[in-house]
């Protein structure tokens, strides 16, 4: 990142500083010394390391020691933000990340004493054969709704199981 004090002008990379400088001839690749002469510096960013929940926030750029170094304040991050911050949840998975992410939440060994209580014979043969011989499971199938409600899990609950299942 680089800085022109005298205007206030933040740019991220040296093709920013030819957009905001056409009058200026610059020859293939633009030097340390190129931006110092046009009275455009480099920014010390060290980004603090922040705790989950929390985020930095860039506040000024001040010379200190020589160096123009952007300074920083740490808040706690808003719901959006935390939401933002979440992986989306895929839509497709393996069979195999489905069953060890039920595994993982403690919800594997009742999957199949729930399917033997279902009731409906067509229904519980359909689940059956999803369960037994599905090689994905897709995040909006009916297949996942079921066994969702059969070990009465939400829709966040149901979507973090397959955020974990992705990872594994």
């Amino acid at each position: 990142m680089y800085y022109k004090p005298s205007t206030g002008e933040q740019f991220a990379l040296h093709s920013d500083v030819r957009r905001a400088m056409p009058h200026v001839l610059f020859g293939d690749s633009i030097s340390e010394g190129d931006l110092i002469a046009l009275g455009i510096f480099p920014v010390v960013k060290d980004e603090p390391v922040v705790e989950p929940g929390r985020v930095a926030v860039p506040l000024s750029i001040e010379l200190i020691d020589d160096q123009w170094t952007q300074l920083w304040t740490v808040r706690d991050a808003t719901l959006a933000e935390i939401e933002a911050s979440k992986p989306p949840v895929p839509q497709q998975i393996s069979s195999g990340q489905g069953r060890e992410a039920l595994y993982n939440a403690g919800l594997f060994a009742g999957v199949q004493s729930a399917i033997d209580a279902i009731e409906e014979v067509d229904t519980k043969w359909r689940v059956q054969n999803a369960w037994d011989y599905r090689p994905t499971w897709e995040r909006q199938s009916p297949f996942v709704a079921m066994m969702a409600g059969i070990l009465g899990l939400n829709e966040e609950q149901t979507n973090e199981l397959f955020i974990a299942a992705a990872q594994l």
